[in-house]
């Protein structure tokens, strides 16, 4: 199935529900917002249809809108819930993930990081909103202003726009009080933090864990965040819990499996209660993660303070994880593919070059018959009819050498190819000259041997972004880990690039190289190709340069 990390149909859960619970438990304030909600929700005739939140990161947008949800469920509303990163940024995906919602009478939809699907922005307000009911009630929440809403005639008087910032004294106040803070400590609390709410969170935390210390004046929400982690991870009732923060924050999901490759399982079990118990860490279907702010702040201060505890970390995440590639297949393969990359995001040649946020919105599969149409098309459109006459000859030769990238709602998203070069016939080479030229480097330079296997990857890209850095270069960079990793007798790899200046960086982190003797033109259209001779340099000892 498409990997999704959390669309939730809201009406389905019980209070009962221990993540539900507590977050309701936790919740307090916004007495403001609740109450248009609530008040809209009762009224024959709302005065608007959709309520636009927006404010910082930490500001609480998530708790209220999950507050929300429970408001809307008591009233008997269908309720639909949506994440912004948990769905592709395109509208088949949309659709799939909220089709239901269409024929929802009186619904209630909430779409959380909304800045997530900001090049959706004019297609849901133009074409699938306006398919819902009359009565359907949509609450936005997202990081940016919603200026088009503002500017859209059709919806400037549907649309209420509220701004979520600190909480005022009273809800701090009301707030600590929930959490366990003496009233004593409060005005010093309010002072440091100015309400802001990420950061009573984390002052809270403190709180319960025996830190009573007073803070003193700190106005940037950021450097409060900063300062509380430094804080909180000092003071972790263990080496071993700082250890376990520490990790959770370099690794994209954490699961007891995984601190289990740092300590031994009774103690595992132990550090992950601790962790998924704290306010910042939030809960997905692959296991746990920090808010990403606090994500941010805990990566950069042990990168800085400590590099060699950092890269401890980082090895123990990654053998875990290649580990567990080894034994998985198909998505699961590939995300936990992603997620060594993900690991790498420090490196100067990695940082730049992938899309972090949405690494599980595509996915790849064998191509079907039914796919090739679609594939000579893309390949025409973003490289010409002679490329596309190849890449209809290779979809001939070597069928099974083909994936195609699907979106979380099926739709196809882009390709690739593997080609078996040791498979190639003096023909193939003939019609395509990135075969001849590779070819012709790797007899040159090593000689292989019966048995020996030579890859070129091939036309890869995305249907509407080509070689761009958007999501495509992720599920491809996964694919090829996999392919690299997994072939027996894998002695030449290359890899053809439209723009090789452009991916360079990340190439030689990976100890790719240039090799200008196996570079081609078709249809007037030079291109690059960079390659790894796994002879010299085999899998065991291949990883990407972090320095």
């Amino acid at each position: 199935m498409p990997c999704v990390r959390f669309v939730q149909t809201v009406i389905a859960m019980k209070l009962s529900d221990r993540n539900a619970r507590a977050r309701q438990q936790r919740f307090v304030g916004r007495q403001a917002e609740l109450e248009l909600f609530r008040t809209t929700l009762l009224a024959k005739e709302p005065a608007f249809a959709v309520l636009h939140i927006y404010g910082p990161g930490g500001a609480g947008k998530t708790s209220l809108l999950h507050e929300l949800a429970r408001l809307a469920t008591q009233q008997g509303r269908p309720t639909v819930y949506l994440d912004g990163r948990d769905v592709e940024p395109e509208p088949a995906a949309v659709k799939a993930a909220l089709g239901s919602f269409l024929t929802a009478a009186n619904g209630v939809l909430l779409i959380d990081t909304y800045e997530r699907l900001a090049g959706l922005d004019g297609w849901l307000r133009g074409v699938f909103l306006p398919q819902l009911p009359a009565a359907s009630l949509i609450v936005i929440a997202g990081r940016q202003v919603p200026t088009t809403w503002r500017e859209d005639a059709a919806w400037a008087d549907l649309t209420r726009i509220i701004a979520l910032g600190n909480l005022p004294v009273e809800e701090s106040h009301a707030y600590l009080a929930a959490r366990g803070v003496p009233e004593p400590h409060h005005t010093a609390v309010l002072a440091f933090t100015r309400g802001h709410p990420l950061a009573l969170s984390l002052v809270a935390e403190l709180y319960r864990q025996g830190d009573a210390v007073a803070f003193g004046d700190t106005p940037a929400a950021y450097d409060v965040i900063r300062v509380l982690m430094e804080r909180f991870v000092r003071d972790a009732p263990s080496s071993q819990h700082r250890k376990a923060l520490e990790l959770c924050a370099i690794a994209r999901t954490t699961t007891e499996a995984m601190l289990a490759n740092l300590f031994d399982a009774d103690v595992a079990f132990e550090l992950f209660q601790w962790l998924r118990q704290l306010s910042f860490i939030e809960h997905g279907p692959y296991g746990i993660f920090p808010h990403d702010l606090v994500r941010e702040v805990l990566d950069a201060d042990l990168h800085w303070r400590n590099p060699g505890d950092y890269a401890e970390l980082q090895q123990a995440a990654l053998t875990y994880l290649r580990r567990a590639a080894q034994v998985a297949s198909g998505q699961e393969r590939q995300r936990l593919r992603m997620d060594t990359i993900y690991i790498n995001r420090r490196a100067p040649g990695m940082r730049d070059f992938f899309v972090w946020d949405s690494a599980d919105t595509v996915y790849a599969e064998p191509a079907a018959r039914a796919d090739f149409p679609a594939i000579i098309d893309m390949v025409a459109r973003h490289e010409g009819d002679a490329s596309a006459a190849i890449a209809r000859h290779w979809l001939a030769r070597q069928p099974d050498r083909w994936l195609v990238y699907r979106t979380t709602g099926g739709e196809l998203y882009g390709c690739m190819a593997q080609l078996a070069l040791e498979r190639a016939t003096p023909e193939d080479a003939a019609i395509d000259p990135a075969v001849a030229a590779a070819l012709a480097h790797v007899g040159a330079s090593h000689p292989i041997q019966p048995g020996d296997t030579i890859s070129h990857m091939r036309f890869w890209m995305a249907r509407d972004t080509y070689q761009a850095i958007a999501v495509a270069v992720n599920v491809t960079a996964a694919n090829c880990v996999i392919h690299w990793t997994s072939t027996p007798r894998l002695v030449w790899s290359f890899v053809t690039m439209a723009n090789p200046e452009l991916m360079a960086p990340h190439f030689q982190s990976i100890h790719f190289h240039r090799t200008p003797a196996a570079e081609f033109a078709i249809g007037g259209r030079h291109y690059g190709v960079f390659s790894h001779n796994w002879a010299l340099m085999p899998v065991s000892a291949w990883q990407i340069d972090t320095r």
